[in-house]
């Protein structure tokens, strides 16, 4: 079955920054504006709504850690969500599409428009300040895409898809695979969590149809490849990647990355001041969580394991300490996680 993994999409994109740094055609201290020259006069917005100077630039780091400032419309209140919604500013998911205001049309002609874009807007609040979670991996596609010369979806097929065989996983799902496509749904829980109005005359359904299989948004041709979100895959798919991971770098023979560069993608790379949550115990590495001390985030991995999830509940963590990945697939927006319970199954299944 093919998924609508959403932010799962944001380690893949990850992994293509590191393949960019380990090929020389980029650095993670780079500015942002040496690839986007807008965000060079970027501006943060203030509580008096009034906007300051940079007083440092946005860097690659910033984006793929949640640290730049940029944000989500779920993720900011007040007059940046106003300024995110007025510009259309906000992830494709399927759940706008019952909203008349915010239908998940892919309004931007590819990425880098998206991102001239953006750097329009204020930021949340200085670079490194804090932890706000954020479409910087989406502006990452467009960096990758000016470093490397090919477009983000090329650098993606040619550098991670390919060589590992993910022959299933991409932006726009082919014709020849759309009998393979399942529903998308929305729990009612979502609307809030993402901001959304809660539809009328919903009664006492839990589950909405949101994308349906047989016309699914992802059939539509996608003009912009989103690093952050976009991406369709399967479980088998992804969990070639994980493994590839979980293995420093390669599977089967084959190359992705160097160990020494996994593992500075798997580490902590956030500032005590900018943890997510304020939470000592979780770290933040190039575009997935780390759990720096498994016991205090309650979870039964080992410490330093590291993993993301996407909004239809998908997830997805590789714990080093004990030889493992796993890998899960669900097509609920919102509904109520379960990722401790599973969690707790896995490892008493496994006897640790």
């Amino acid at each position: 079955s093919l998924f609508r993994i959403y932010s799962m999409t944001k380690p893949v994109t990850g992994v293509a920054l590191m393949i960019a740094v380990d090929k020389g055609h980029l650095k993670l201290s780079d500015p942002v504006s040496k690839y986007i020259p807008e965000f060079k006069n970027t501006k943060v917005l203030l509580r008096n709504n009034k906007t300051e100077n940079l007083e440092r630039e946005i860097t690659l780091l910033d984006l793929a850690t949640h640290t730049s400032g940029l944000a989500y419309t779920f993720s900011v209140k007040g007059k940046l969500q106003d300024i995110y919604l007025e510009e259309k500013i906000y992830p494709y998911f399927a759940l706008d599409s019952l909203n008349n205001d915010l239908k998940p049309d892919k309004i931007y002609k590819n990425i880098c428009s998206f991102s001239k874009k953006v750097a329009s807007v204020p930021l949340a609040h200085q670079p490194g300040e804090k932890w706000t979670y954020s479409i910087g991996m989406d502006i990452l596609g467009c960096v990758i895409e000016r470093a490397s010369g090919v477009t983000f979806g090329t650098f993606l097929e040619e550098n991670i898809f390919g060589p590992l065989g993910m022959t299933d996983t991409f932006f726009e799902v082919p014709e020849s695979k759309q009998d393979r496509m399942i529903d998308l749904y929305g729990h009612k829980k979502s609307f809030k969590e993402f901001g959304v109005e809660l539809p009328k005359n919903l009664g006492d359904k839990k589950l909405i149809l949101l994308d349906p299989k047989e016309d699914s948004f992802f059939f539509q041709e996608a003009s912009i490849e989103d690093g952050g979100s976009g991406l369709v895959s399967t479980a088998r798919d992804y969990l070639k990647f994980a493994k590839m991971l979980l293995n420093e770098g390669s599977l089967e023979g084959t190359t992705i990355l160097r160990p020494e560069t996994v593992k500075i993608m798997t580490s902590n790379q956030v500032e005590k001041k900018a943890k997510p949550y304020k939470f000592d115990a979780f770290g933040f590495g190039v575009t997935v969580g780390v759990a720096l001390n498994s016991k205090k985030m309650r979870m039964k991995r080992g410490d330093n394991s590291y993993f993301w999830g996407g909004a239809a509940r998908t997830l997805f963590w590789v714990d080093p300490e004990n030889d493992l990945v796993f890998v899960n697939m669900s097509q609920v927006l919102g509904s109520p996680r379960i990722n401790n319970k599973v969690e707790k199954l896995v490892y008493k299944a496994l006897g640790i």
